[in-house]
């Protein structure tokens, strides 16, 4: 029998801990591509995967998950704890031929420790019709 133990790290968050088929044999949950079939095969989707919500993270830090998206594109950006932002861009990652991986690193630079958010996302080129883009809200702990 397996067993599961979560978290819940905020409201919008859940963070699995370990799930083995023996409790205490910790092991890492699956890729969100590697179980992306079905109605993720064809839906517009983003699950930034690493970090997780909550983790303590300083300048340079890897960003990675699994998106399907219009032209593979999903745009990030760094909110400090004003909502500034501290950092932006864009990757690539899965497209119309199926969902895909994407990873970018984050620099940035705070003068003290804060939280702040990572908005992992798809921008609305549809002009409000439709479903909403998809989007991965992270808090971090943003470190100097």
């Amino acid at each position: 029998m397996m067993h599961c133990r979560w978290i819940g790290l905020s409201l919008t968050a859940l963070v699995l801990l370990s799930c083995a088929d023996h409790p205490g044999d910790p092991v890492a949950p699956p890729s969100a591509c590697a179980i992306a079939d079905g109605a993720l095969d064809t839906a517009a989707f983003v699950i930034a995967e690493a970090p997780t919500a909550g983790a303590r993270v300083s300048s340079g830090f890897p960003v990675s998950g699994c998106s399907r998206t219009f032209e593979g594109t999903v745009v990030w950006r760094l909110l400090a704890r004003d909502g500034s932002v501290l950092a932006d861009g864009f990757t690539s990652g899965g497209a119309v031929d199926g969902p895909g991986p994407f990873a970018f690193t984050v620099s940035y630079a705070v003068a003290e420790r804060q939280v702040g958010h990572l908005e992992v996302f798809e921008e609305d080129v549809s002009g409000g019709e439709g479903f909403p883009p998809g989007r991965t809200i992270l808090p971090l702990v943003l470190q100097p």
